[in-house]
């Protein structure tokens, strides 16, 4: 074995061992089991985050990351994935590097000489981890779009009772699993806390939160407070206009599931239905003609 081959096993297993160690960090919270090992995983976590942040103290990360539009991309991203793993811009642009030079080193260990098949290896492997943020934050969001339903209706329950919002999703809160919706409210709730208005903790969870029930929501509840509005019988009314939404995204989503089923129907079903039916029948002509 040479020495590339095991510089490659190695870094391997540094990346999937940083990755376990990752994933244990981010069920620390839940857990209250945190064993020996998992203090071992925090400690390498600890040493690879900090070759990472002296990674990105180089010229050209450096440069990439003064870019107030990339950052504030690779920040927005990561928010709205739930800061998966902890990770900051510097640690996403790390392993977005690390990742298409791990591209370029497979091409080369495959002993593949086309310079297109390496441009798209580097590129598959630099655009991965970014792929996998925002897969991340696509699951987070599409949570907290199946939990929000059911929420908005304790909030009007809970008012109608006589409590403030803040009291009354804190209350909601307490008996709910966690979630990602569980997560925002309780940023939402620490914002409040700490001395930022009720309409910018509304404001901030509309930005995390990019999808429209929340932005409508939100931009409802501030309006509701400016205008001195009952904001428990708003609350009613949208619930019932969100759950027709719901419906008729389901209704969207059943119209497009032909359309999406043909192909794989056309691949994978019609052409063993057609060997069960016909290739008897072919085997006969075949036998009675020879």
């Amino acid at each position: 074995m040479d020495f590339a081959s095991v510089a490659i096993a190695v870094t391997l297993f540094m990346v999937f061992y940083q990755g376990v160690g990752l994933y244990l960090e981010s069920r620390q919270s839940r857990s209250a089991a945190w064993t020996r090992r998992s203090e071992q995983q925090s400690t390498l976590a600890a040493g690879i985050r900090e070759v990472i942040h002296k990674v990105s103290d180089f010229g050209p990360n450096r440069a990439i990351l003064r870019n107030k539009k990339t950052r504030d991309r690779f920040d927005l991203l990561l928010v709205r994935s739930g800061n998966i793993f902890g990770w900051k811009a510097e640690d996403l642009l790390f392993y977005k590097e690390f990742g298409g030079i791990l591209g370029i080193v497979f091409m080369w260990k495959l002993d593949i000489t086309q310079p297109l098949a390496w441009i798209a290896a580097a590129y598959i492997g630099f655009i991965f981890a970014e792929l996998f943020v925002k897969g991340k934050a696509s699951t987070r969001q599409a949570e907290i779009q199946r939990n929000l339903p059911g929420f908005v209706d304790l909030i009007a329950l809970a008012l109608d009772s006589g409590l403030d919002l803040l009291a009354a999703i804190e209350r909601i809160m307490a008996k709910m699993k966690p979630n990602a919706l569980r997560d925002e409210l309780q940023i939402l709730i620490q914002e409040n806390r700490l001395g930022t208005s009720r309409k910018e903790s509304l404001q901030h969870l509309a930005y995390r939160s990019p999808l429209p029930d929340i932005q409508s929501l939100t931009a409802m509840i501030i309006q509701s407070e400016e205008l001195g509005t009952s904001l428990a019988s708003v609350l009613r009314s949208y619930t019932e206009d969100m759950r027709n939404r719901r419906i008729m995204r389901a209704e969207e989503a059943a119209g497009k599931m032909p359309v999406k089923i043909l192909f794989p129907m056309m691949v994978f079903f019609f052409p063993i239905v057609f060997v069960i039916i016909f290739g008897p029948l072919a085997l006969n002509f075949i036998s009675t003609y020879k």
